[in-house]
């Protein structure tokens, strides 16, 4: 595969390791299109842009869900409640994968009372199939693994499929657009932009010019939000991490006054919560009508529950770069649900920041154990086998997470 890799190498801005998933990936479309060599493939990845495009957007992650790590969101609920409407605000949505950040951002502007003509939001992404499912408004029922804020429970409406559909005043916020951040130039400054869980599949040159391309797009006082794992992008910049509680934010300015209080926050929790539509297996795959049949989904109304607010506790705290709380949080919630697999990598996260390896390790173990196609948690033993100089181990952990992105598109 040392062709394919090369290829991947010059023509892609991504992570070697992650160009490890690819190669499986290739191998499938290699067997379909009837090429007899990796060398004919990679004559035909030279010759054709779209089989070069579909190879490319494979990788370019999905995941994504309403309201992630919904302290964002109410910074910016805030924030954009302060602003001066006489200027148009602009939000960017940089990697908006299947589009469930630029819907929780427009659902934030509409319960501002915002309108089209005074936000617009660009969400941009490499992937066109992804785009696709963005311009249809609709957030599938796995995009809804957290309760949805109250306030933005009137702009995100149950489909009768299980989805949810963003209100057309949000839809009509929204600037959907293909671009390669490896590339991409932006047109404008902007208020606010999120760039969250990016950075981390992106090789060393990228992550350096994206760090840049996000200081020089973001406008005087304006706020840019990144994952917890992101922030060294920023590190040769003018970025600094902002005063604002409960999210992990960046700002050109030195100092900012203190934008959140703590009962403020809290809000984000009230036991009010809307109906959540919520999948009756692990792998929802929606269903065809039956004739003359309407299906309904399953609608229950949901409080918030007490492992709810320690898992969203955890995760605040993690993406806030306090390990500690994260830790105390999870470890109360294992004791409760200790075969929860979200709560279990999260762990395994947090353990890893402290260096504390050896537990670490024992978090990913279990949860291979529980789900053998989380690829997080067999990418996590392999850099943990690494880190123990045992190449063997690490090898075998990063083919196996290989093998799940094939697993699981079949499935």
């Amino acid at each position: 595969m040392k062709e394919l890799s090369e290829w991947l190498a010059s023509n892609t801005p991504l992570e070697p390791e992650v160009n490890k998933f690819v190669e499986l990936f290739a191998q499938e479309r290699m067997r379909l299109l009837g090429d007899k060599s990796i060398s004919q493939y990679v004559a035909r990845l030279q010759r054709d842009p779209k089989e070069a495009m579909n190879l490319h957007q494979h990788l370019a992650p999905p995941e994504t869900w309403l309201f992630r790590y919904v302290a964002a969101f109410e910074v910016l609920r805030e924030e954009l409640q302060k602003r001066d409407r006489s200027q148009v605000i602009h939000v960017a949505s940089l990697g908006c994968a299947t589009g469930s950040e630029p819907f929780s951002i427009a659902a934030t502007a509409l319960s501002c009372g915002l309108t089209a003509s005074q936000i617009r939001i660009l969400a941009l992404d490499y992937s066109e199939d992804h785009l696709a499912l963005s311009r249809t408004g609709r957030a599938s029922a796995l995009a809804q693994r957290t309760p949805i804020p109250n306030w933005a429970s009137p702009f995100l409406r149950p489909t009768t499929q299980g989805q949810l559909q963003l209100d057309s005043n949000g839809m009509a916020m929204i600037d959907f657009l293909r671009g390669d951040l490896s590339a991409w130039k932006p047109d404008r400054m902007f208020d606010f932009v999120f760039c969250r869980n990016v950075a981390i599949y992106f090789n060393e040159q990228t992550k350096k010019r994206l760090g840049k391309l996000l200081s020089e797009m973001i406008k005087p006082n304006g706020l840019v939000f990144l994952g917890h794992a992101d922030s060294v992008i920023l590190s040769d910049t003018d970025m600094r991490r902002s005063e604002v509680d409960h999210a992990f934010v960046f700002t050109k300015q030195e100092k900012v006054q203190q934008q959140r209080a703590p009962d403020s926050f809290l809000k984000a929790f009230s036991p009010t919560i809307i109906p959540v539509v919520r999948p009756t297996s692990p792998r929802p795959v929606p269903s065809k009508p039956t004739s003359g049949a309407m299906q309904v989904p399953n609608v229950v109304a949901t409080t918030t529950a007490p492992s709810t607010d320690l898992f969203t506790k955890a995760q605040i705290a993690a993406d806030s770069g306090n390990m500690l709380v994260a830790e105390r949080a999870l470890l109360e919630l294992l004791k409760v649900k200790p075969a929860e697999i979200e709560a279990l990598v999260l762990f395994g996260c947090v353990q890893m920041a402290q260096n504390k390896f050896t537990e670490a390790e024992r978090s990913f173990t279990k949860v291979v154990y529980l789900d053998p196609l989380n690829s997080l948690a067999l990418l996590s033993l392999a850099a943990l086998a690494d880190l123990r100089s045992d190449a063997k181990s690490a090898e075998r952990f990063r083919d196996r997470a290989a093998r799940t992105v094939v697993e699981k598109r079949i499935d």
